[in-house]
């Protein structure tokens, strides 16, 4: 759906605000449905589903949620890897996670999240993560599927507010 320059056509998911191809019939950030509506759109997680991450909202650590799980794990100060090899600190069994598909390192504003040469990659606000990017805590990365939503406490302003 390119339009000659090289770029494509895109648009925004009304419930989430990700930006996705024009010509996607679901959003892969919140599962809104564009063939379907609003009327009948997927329902965002219910408060239940999201308490997880609200248990731990003051912990480093990441909520992994699947299809049929959701776990928190901690992720201490020298990181953690995610893939799909048995030596992984976070391990995800879905066929196109790489063996050491990404690394999680905790800072100050949030997690810093890398690519180590993955086929597939980890998206965040449905924009492919290609190098290092810091993931406020509160805010979730995509990996094949699987959402990884990232916990830790919040940064404190310098003034007090």
């Amino acid at each position: 759906m390119g339009n000659g320059s090289g770029r494509y056509e895109v648009k925004r998911c009304p419930r989430c605000d990700s930006e996705l191809y024009a010509d996607m019939d679901v959003c892969y950030g919140c599962l809104y449905d564009f063939s379907r509506g609003a009327a009948r759109e997927v329902p965002l997680p219910s408060v239940m589903e999201r308490s997880l991450a609200l248990r731990h909202a003051d912990e480093v650590g990441v909520v992994v949620r699947g299809s049929a799980l959701e776990v928190w794990t901690p992720v201490g100060d020298g990181g953690a890897v995610v893939g799909g090899r048995a030596s992984c600190d976070v391990i995800l069994r879905a066929p196109p996670v790489s063996d050491r598909h990404l690394r999680l390192v905790p800072t100050s504003d949030g997690m810093e999240v890398s690519d180590l040469g993955s086929s597939v990659r980890a998206t965040y606000r449905s924009r492919p993560i290609d190098r290092r990017v810091v993931v406020p805590y509160g805010d979730a990365i995509d990996v094949c599927g699987c959402q990884l939503t990232m916990t830790g406490p919040r940064p404190t302003s310098p003034s007090g507010t």
